[in-house]
């Protein structure tokens, strides 16, 4: 009878180990992907099923997962941890008062992680068995979990090299961002024009919507995790694929990029027109813009046109004299100074200076700093908005025909009469005469606010209204215009132009004083 007992008991501690290895190699399966939560359950588990406490150390002795704290472990191993971790001994045990604590090296090459177990009493020979089995375990868990770093390695190195590609060419250092994407794919950016395309996704998915572009364009664009706005990717598509098919035969990479939005109903998409690779922040600006414009849009895309916007219907000559003549002073500089002095103006306009520094890499004190500079150069006031529309249009128009020198160039007119001539007085007819499709008077709310420095408050104020309607009647204007007005940037200061035609707002005269306004109409 005692003999059948015993033999009872053994095949059920049999059964039992079996059912732990069983488990371990659940463990091996859920693992391979090299998950750190899989290697923190099996030692959570191991701990439990030994009774005691379990410890896994990496091959520099960082504290990977465990029941004990690792200080504890060193203090109670003492030279046997870096014995077994160096690789001079395999496996190692050491009694003290708490008991016995057994250290084992996982996987064959040192520096080894250890696995170390400690029980209030001496390890039986199923204990200890079930110790090396999982170590054996870990080994594979642990070079997974090795490989997924340094693939998560490689993943953070490439898009930081994009960003930086990105950042190259928001500061126009066009053949340096060129040679730096080389290294990304080559050829990449070997083309004079491009566009760019912002993709906007919420709830903690852009890491999938990038993916998604990147699969989309088939390495023929940049694309690149937008460091101002989380929700956001960028993709810069050169323009030889952005308008045909690529050489594999697939669509272009801003149509394949359109047909992702159809297929995600959470995705949206701004594209800016075709520019040179130097005008890559107004590219970004006219798309971060169309992105605005996208998220009122049943198909959740919208693209810049270039047709309706009013640098395009100014006089040629004229309007170039002015601009040259008004950012004559930033022109006078050295290239070195000027170029990303100009680069952090132009996105300084656009965005705030925190997401502006962002974007660029450099700190937001950087960029405060330039702006403060380019003011004072300019003898502008740049925290009034029709002083920051006058210079977004200089440097617009610009930079369509730089080195044009003021000696070679007809006596510039100022702003005020350029913006007077029968082209741009017809578009701003047109814009502003959208408003009259709503009930309200839009067009005064927007003319006051523009005077009072499209400050909500200050237009509530002089209208005799709660600034909750003046609000309103922005998200009405912006809705008729097509434009995006309340965070600032390119539509807004088109919209204060076009009011500056129709008279209702007042430009300084002449070429020097551009962009210090005068008074504006209530």
């Amino acid at each position: 009878m005692a003999t059948d007992d015993a033999s009872g008991e053994r095949l059920r501690q049999a059964q039992e180990h079996a059912a732990r290895l069983t488990r371990l190699l659940d463990f091996a399966r859920a693992g391979e992907n090299g998950d750190d939560t899989v290697l923190r359950r099996l030692v959570t588990w191991l701990a439990g099923t030994l009774g005691g406490t379990v410890t896994l150390t990496g091959r520099n002795g960082e504290p990977l997962a465990g029941t004990a704290a690792h200080a504890a472990v060193e203090e109670r191993a003492g030279e046997l941890l870096h014995h077994v971790a160096g690789g001079r001994l395999h496996a190692a045990a050491a009694d003290d008062r708490h008991g016995q604590l057994r250290l084992v090296a996982v996987g064959r090459s040192a520096p080894h992680p250890v696995l170390a177990a400690g029980l209030p009493g001496p390890f039986d020979e199923r204990a200890a068995a079930l110790l090396t089995h999982a170590a054996g375990v870990l080994a594979p868990l642990l070079r997974a979990r090795e490989a997924e770093e340094h693939r998560r390695s490689a993943e953070r190195a490439t898009a930081c090299l994009r960003l930086a590609v990105f950042q190259l060419l928001m500061g126009g250092e066009v053949t340096l961002a060129q040679r730096t994407a080389a290294g990304l794919a080559p050829g990449l950016l070997d083309a004079d024009t491009a566009r760019v395309i912002v993709l906007e996704q919420q709830g903690n998915r852009r890491d999938t919507l990038l993916r998604a572009c990147e699969e989309a364009t088939g390495g023929r664009a940049l694309t690149v995790r937008c460091a101002a706005y989380d929700t956001q990717v960028i993709v810069v598509v050169p323009a030889r694929d952005g308008d045909a098919p690529g050489d594999a035969g697939g669509p272009a990479p801003a149509d394949a990029l359109r047909r992702l939005v159809a297929g995600r109903s959470d995705v949206y998409l701004g594209a800016g027109g075709l520019h040179p690779l130097s005008r890559t922040g107004e590219a970004y600006g006219e798309a971060a813009r169309a992105l605005a414009v996208a998220r009122f849009r049943p198909d959740r895309v919208a693209e810049h046109s270039a047709q309706t916007r009013l640098a395009g219907l100014l006089d040629p000559a004229a309007s170039r004299a002015w601009a040259a003549r008004a950012l004559q002073p930033l022109d006078a500089l050295p290239y070195h100074a000027r170029a990303p002095l100009l680069a952090t103006v132009g996105l300084g306009l656009e965005f705030t200076a925190v997401n502006a520094a962002k974007v660029l890499g450099v700190s937001r004190n950087t960029v405060r700093a330039r702006m403060d500079r380019a003011a004072a150069l300019l003898g502008a006031d740049l925290a009034d908005v029709r002083a920051r529309a006058a210079l977004h249009l200089a440097l617009h128009l610009h930079a369509t025909a730089p080195g044009t020198a003021p000696g070679d160039a007809p006596p510039p007119a100022s702003l005020e009469r350029l913006l007077a001539s029968d082209g741009p007085r017809a578009w701003a007819g047109e814009l502003l005469g959208r408003l009259t499709a709503d009930d309200r008077d839009l067009r005064r709310t927007l003319r006051v606010w523009i005077s009072e420095n499209t400050a909500v408050e200050g237009a509530a104020a002089r209208l005799g209204v709660h600034p909750r309607t003046v609000r309103d009647h922005l998200r009405g204007t912006e809705h008729l215009l097509g434009r995006r007005l309340v965070p600032g940037g390119g539509d807004l200061y088109e919209v204060v132009l076009a009011c500056a035609a129709l008279a209702d707002v007042e430009l300084g005269p002449g070429p020097g004083r551009a962009l210090c306004p005068a008074t504006v109409h209530g």
